[in-house]
């Protein structure tokens, strides 16, 4: 690990002048749970490209991951219609990125009541561009699909509400991921980029990425055109021992999501010839 780490301080060239070249304002972005793990990160890159950024965040929510950054803010529930409606009347963005993660489907939180929240105000506002960060398995049956029934769950209520936002009309954008490796952005290896990834419209592939480049993809499809009406699914082959072990653990899985299981050993570390890390972003 220590060896990736040395080779992880090489940056590229080019994707620092990607990040710094924006003189003005290009877009307008609403991140829904923009102070989360994500949402932070890609506030930081797009603002570091010259876009304005708007966090929908609850008024309980913790900031310090955007701390010194010069985000706008809108507080509410993303699951209750009249917070939504408060939050967003009058105002207008060009795109909207849903951030938001939930492991749990119930009465009090989903993704198909968000949606019926923001959707219509996305219409309403005639954004360009709202993007998805979904869940694998698509529309594929419970046999067929590895996840364990507490994320298939999730997963399945994520593709309804991908219904919700097509069937509106609204120019959309979808991620469906499999597996994100590591679990949280500050892991001092999170920054990583393998280099190997890639954006496939083969739906029934189930993938695995690293967080680097996972941001970088999101942050490419923003405000571009090629990405627009478009369903990516997610992969990358050198995490094929990393998704094994994570697939493994979802067989046995029942109610509850576990991150450890003996019976599938320690997860297996990253071991890439090469890896770069994208620079700091403090805009």
């Amino acid at each position: 690990m220590r060896i990736i780490a040395h080779v992880a301080l090489r940056i590229s060239a080019a994707l620092i002048l990607l990040l710094c070249s924006g003189a003005g304002a290009k877009e307008n972005v609403l991140i829904i749970g923009g102070a989360g793990n994500t949402g932070s990160i890609i506030s930081k890159m797009l603002i570091a490209r010259g876009d304005d950024v708007t966090a929908f965040v609850r008024p309980t929510t913790d900031r310090f991951r955007l701390e010194g950054v010069p985000v706008n803010y809108v507080v509410g529930d993303a699951m209750k219609a009249d917070e939504v409606a408060a939050a967003l009347e009058g105002k207008s963005y060009t795109v909207i990125l849903d951030n938001v993660q939930l492991l749990e489907i119930n009465e009090q939180q989903s993704y198909t009541s968000m949606y019926a929240n923001f959707v219509p105000w996305a219409k309403r506002m005639d954004v360009k561009q709202f993007i998805v960060l979904g869940g694998a398995c698509s529309e594929r049956p419970r046999e067929d699909c590895p996840l364990s029934p507490p994320l298939y769950k999730v997963a399945a209520d994520q593709t309804i509400a991908e219904y919700i936002l097509r069937g509106a009309g609204v120019p959309y954008t979808v991620f469906r991921l499999g597996a994100l490796f590591p679990g949280g952005p500050d892991h001092p290896d999170a920054g990583i980029r393998t280099g190997t990834s890639f954006l496939s419209a083969n739906l029934s592939l189930f993938g695995a990425i690293w967080r680097g480049d996972f941001y970088d993809h999101i942050f490419g499809c923003i405000g571009t055109q090629r990405c627009i009406n478009e369903i990516f699914t997610l992969d990358d082959p050198s995490m094929k021992p990393k998704l094994d072990n994570w697939l493994c653990k979802r067989r046995y899985e029942t109610d509850t999501i576990n991150y450890f299981d003996p019976r599938c050993g320690e997860e297996p570390p990253l071991v890439l010839p090469h890896a770069v890390t994208a620079p700091e972003q403090n805009p």
